[in-house]
């Protein structure tokens, strides 16, 4: 795991252009509430792997009447 002297290291890496980029996701990480459950992110990604092949939209008119 990365501490913050080695975050200090990569940010002094970064091109002069990159630098706002980097702000606004530094600043991104710092505004969420919680991080992701990795539970979830398992779930996501295996709804990822096996994708369902989803419903017509014919037959989602038709199930409505349309």
């Amino acid at each position: 795991m990365a501490d913050k002297e080695q975050l200090h290291q990569l940010i002094e890496q970064l091109p002069y252009e990159e630098i706002s980029a980097a702000e606004r996701y530094l600043r991104f990480l710092i505004a969420q509430e919680s991080p992701v459950d990795p539970e979830r992110l398992a779930r996501i990604d295996a709804a990822h792997v096996h994708r369902s092949p989803g419903i017509p939209h014919e037959e989602v008119l038709r199930e409505f009447g349309l």
